[in-house]
């Protein structure tokens, strides 16, 4: 039972610290956020609950009804995250009130409703619901809510102008995956009628989750993550810097051997690499581009038909 915790734990600590590094400026600059996280650490709090196995009937039911209960303002705030990071504007006002109201009758219906959630029952691992013949609802929230959320960040991706928002959607995006994949896997064993509970997995994918997005919340931050993507225009730039930087500590014994270094040479290309990845960021616009390094447009030019050259 304690190595069944560990998770659990690991994850708590993880989000706990979190909140002590991150928290203030986070409800300062993004409520959202902030609230995704406190959302998340409620939820993580109740399945440390949940692996206990001397509850009477009604407090193990309690303790299900709140997790539940924690799920659901969790994919709310996962949805106010996605439609801040997405740009999503149409007619917000009243798609707040839809999903708040949404929101309102799912915790009402998982409290007082037996057809969700019918009880309680304490297997091998840990407590787990006895579904109601309506616990599909629950599970169409889930579901409905993951996707949308992707959808949105998706589109946002696709046509938001600001490259550092849809690097967020991205990274959002990719944050999205691994609670999203164990998410999947679980209903789909619960429909299977196979005994598993999200208190297993989700604690760790969540704050996987979490982690990436909090991390990319500085532009600095958010350029180290992306350099990690394979095939990313940050992990091009990355690379091709590591190999200049390479080649200066490479210095050969004989200045004048034949492998000695070419200072200007080295830094034309580590130039080039820059300009090369601003103009890709500003999609090609050398004026952007010139006005972001503080050059001439002529020289971004330049510098331009020279790689192209290459």
């Amino acid at each position: 039972m304690e190595m069944l915790l560990l998770p659990a734990l690991l994850a708590i600590v993880v989000k706990i610290t979190i909140f002590i590094r991150y928290g203030e400026s986070l409800i300062r600059n993004n409520v959202n956020l902030a609230l995704f996280l406190i959302a998340a650490c409620f939820l993580n709090l109740i399945e440390m609950f949940g692996y206990e196995d001397n509850y009477q009937g009604n407090t193990m039911l309690v303790i299900l009804l709140a997790y539940y209960c924690s799920a659901a303002f969790l994919i709310h705030s996962y949805l106010n995250l996605a439609i801040q990071f997405s740009g999503f504007s149409w007619r917000l006002p009243m798609v707040r009130r839809i999903l708040n109201t949404l929101l309102a009758l799912m915790i009402l219906n998982i409290i007082f409703n037996r057809h969700l959630i019918a009880g309680g029952v304490y297997t091998d691992i840990a407590i787990t619901r006895v579904a109601g013949s309506a616990y599909w609802i629950i599970q169409a929230y889930l579901v409905f809510g993951i996707v949308l959320g992707i959808t949105l960040l998706t589109r946002g991706y696709g046509h938001l102008r600001s490259n550092h928002a849809r690097q967020r959607c991205f990274v959002m995006l990719l944050s999205t995956l691994p609670p999203s994949i164990v998410t999947l896997v679980i209903l789909g064993s619960m429909t299977a009628g196979i005994t598993v509970t999200a208190a297993q997995f989700m604690p760790v994918a969540i704050t996987m989750m979490l982690g990436m997005i909090v991390y990319a919340e500085e532009k600095t931050r958010l350029f180290k993550l992306l350099a990690m993507v394979p095939y990313s225009r940050e992990r091009n730039l990355h690379r091709k810097i590591i190999e200049k930087l390479t080649d200066c500590i490479a210095i050969s014994d004989d200045p004048q051997s034949e492998n000695a270094l070419n200072l200007k040479q080295m830094m034309r290309e580590f130039e080039g690499s820059v300009v090369e990845h601003t103009v890709g960021y500003y999609s090609g616009n050398q004026k952007m581009a010139a006005q972001a390094l503080g050059v001439s447009e002529a020289t971004i030019s330049r510098r331009a038909r020279a790689l192209s050259s290459k």
